[in-house]
């Protein structure tokens, strides 16, 4: 009997449930603390729903076969404003909608919606990436006016915009093309001067959060030369700089629903509260009067309490209850009290199912480095067990310990899998991020093998039956890993991966041009790499008839990726004998993210995953390659 023919019609529907979009996501709490904004995924595209506390939910704008994407309340609370975009071309454009009476309005029809900042009343200020100088252009619209009608602040100068408070263009952030970045700051954009230089190893660090109230000072998070991303304050006349927070061996951080780690009193302005995460999240509060309310938070049980939005007045918070084992929770939280009521979750159809947990795994490289990182077992399996590295994109990202659907879907087939923080990932520090500099291909992709090697050691792994699977970067290592440890991997899944070095740092896509410097830098090292290196570290220099077998997903839309990229490697791979499938989705971009695309992706996996992995002794499945439409 197979892994799928042992499996419960009970088991299937949970399965179903997995493969599913988070049906609720992304909300927003009103100024007012009475009513929360979010996306609701359907099988037809992504709608703009609200929640009044007290009261049904009902939609407030639909986009078939779309994505919607960061909703925001205007500071009168009268306006929900969000992106949208044929999903997974990345083009967003910027709508508005107004609860009370259901209307909506276009706000930037054309280009690309690149940010978008609340002002006083009803008026928002946007920037708009230009199709010439391809530098976001900003604009001013007061959605309050009985006509409002967008107008032109700046023209494209920077790579981001700083924008205060008041909505005033204060300056911005330019990139070097040494992958440093330059905060400009000054009373107005045309006063701006340069304040402070983030130097190339610290720029994918950076994060600029806000200005204070009365805009002397800009906070930001960054790390420089003290070896963890802290809270700075830059002062806005004089360019000193003053550390806020910082924590001695990790990063500011958070869950990225959160933000970036640190949040701010909706009163003063001040900053009152930072996070940290290793293998689990923690608070350290600024000001004082927080402390019990971040204790009472700690104490709702195994789950992580972590706060989304803050009321004007402070008295209500936004808060999601994350789990490993079932779906988050969103909450409606008094500070004052503790007292928390539930909202929604994002998966309500997999309420009360019994699921996996996630348990920490750590282990010690092959020159020394400890790696943290997390694994995910099913119920009631005998070990050693069938194994599926799961690697996370980036490569700059990380993995959490969160609720992951896809190793939940391969724990119920009867999976082991492995979430590496290799080096490279974020969150531990400047050294350890730094250490993936350059080490695509090499260091850190042995990370991975050294893994799965601790897996084995630990009886947990089953050395004859391992596969890699990622998406983006994780994409780009299990290719690698097909292609050159076929000994050790025995198939290989990957979504949108980069396949040619060479080519993605001496002509990148248009989509990283404005990133090229940091991308060659953390590709090529400070010193650089030779082509002879970079061809041995690309799937597709390194693609012989021994690769193992493989299993490709991509999007046309992919502004990341070119699909013709995919399309010449996965050719060569059949001219070349390697059994591989390809699914191209016509309608997908850099992620798989429709329902019945993802239905479609994980059927596949699932049956490519059984005939490599459950019997080793059967035959490659056929290799004809599947193009999905």
């Amino acid at each position: 009997m197979t892994v799928t023919d042992a499996r419960t019609s009970s088991d299937r529907a949970v399965r179903r449930e997995l493969l599913a979009g988070e049906r609720n996501l992304s909300p927003r709490l009103a100024p007012a603390g009475d009513r929360i904004a979010f996306v609701r995924t359907t099988d037809d595209g992504q709608e703009l729903w609200l929640h009044t506390i007290g009261a049904a939910e009902h939609r407030l704008a639909s986009h078939p076969g779309q994505a919607l994407a960061h909703p925001l309340w205007t500071a009168d609370g009268e306006t929900v404003v969000y992106r949208h975009a044929p999903r997974g071309s990345e083009r967003w454009r910027l709508a508005a909608v107004r609860p009370a009476d259901g209307t909506r309005t276009d706000l930037a029809a054309e280009g690309l919606v690149r940010e978008v900042w609340a002002g006083p009343g009803g008026t928002i200020a946007y920037s708009v990436l230009n199709s010439v100088g391809k530098r976001p252009e900003l604009y001013h619209l007061d959605l309050s006016s009985p006509n409002p009608t967008p107008e032109l602040i700046a023209a494209g100068s920077f790579h981001r915009w700083l924008v205060d408070g008041e909505l005033r263009a204060r300056g911005g952030i330019r990139l070097l093309r040494d992958g440093s970045a330059q905060i400009v700051v000054g009373e107005s954009a045309q006063a701006a001067r340069a304040l402070l230089t983030i130097g190339a190893d610290d720029a994918p660090g950076l994060s600029v959060e806000r200005f204070s109230l009365d805009g002397a000072r800009l906070y930001l998070l960054t790390a420089g030369s003290r070896g963890t991303r802290r809270l700075l304050a830059l002062d806005c006349a004089t360019g000193a700089t003053t550390t806020v927070y910082e924590h001695e061996s990790l990063d500011i951080e958070s869950y990225p629903i959160a933000g970036a780690g640190v949040w701010f009193d909706p009163v003063t302005g001040e900053p009152d509260l930072c996070s940290v995460m290793g293998q689990r999240l923690s608070f350290h509060p600024l000001a004082p009067r927080l402390a019990p309310a971040v204790s009472r938070l700690a104490a709702l049980g195994q789950d992580a309490a972590v706060v989304i939005d803050r009321s004007a007045d402070d008295r209500t918070w936004l808060t999601v209850r994350v789990r490993d084992d079932g779906p988050i929770c969103y909450d409606r939280y008094l500070p004052a009290t503790g007292e928390a009521r539930q909202l929604f979750t994002n998966r309500p159809g997999l309420e009360g199912t019994p699921l996996s947990r996630l348990e920490d795994f750590r282990f010690t490289a092959g020159d020394g480095l400890e790696i943290p990182g997390y694994l995910m077992r099913p119920a009631e399996a005998a070990e050693p067990l069938p194994t599926v590295v799961l690697v996370h994109g980036g490569p700059a990202g990380r993995d959490y310990w969160r609720f992951h659907a896809e190793a939940q879907y391969l724990a119920e087939l009867g999976y082991l899998t492995l979430h590496v923080n290799y080096r490279g990932s974020r969150g531990f520090g400047t050294d350890f991020r730094l250490a993936g500099d350059g080490e695509w291909g090499r260091r850190m992709q042995q990370d991975l093998y050294d893994a799965v090697d601790a897996a084995v050691e630990r009886g947990l792994a089953d050395p004859r039956r391992v596969a890699f699977f990622g998406g983006s970067y994780g994409g780009y290592t299990a290719l690698l890993a097909a292609c050159t440890r076929p000994d050790l991997v025995r198939c290989a899944v990957a979504v949108s991966p980069p396949c040619d070095l060479v080519a993605f740092t001496e002509t990148p896509p248009a989509y990283w041009q404005p990133l090229s410097g940091l991308l060659r830098r953390q590709i090529l090292g400070r010193d650089g790499l030779n082509r002879e290196e970079l061809e041995r570290r690309s799937p597709a220099h390194a693609l012989t008839s021994d690769c193992a077998p493989l299993l490709i997903a991509h999007g046309v839309r992919d502004p990341r990726v070119p699909v013709t990229d995919i399309d010449a490697f996965v050719a060569k791979a059949e001219a070349a004998d390697v059994p591989v499938r390809y699914l191209r989705f016509d309608d997908e971009g850099h992620h798989v993210v429709a329902n019945g695309n993802r239905r479609t992706l994980f059927h596949e996996i699932e049956t490519f995953l059984e005939a490599h992995l459950v019997d080793v002794d059967r035959q490659p499945a056929d290799s004809a390659p599947l193009h999905a439409r």
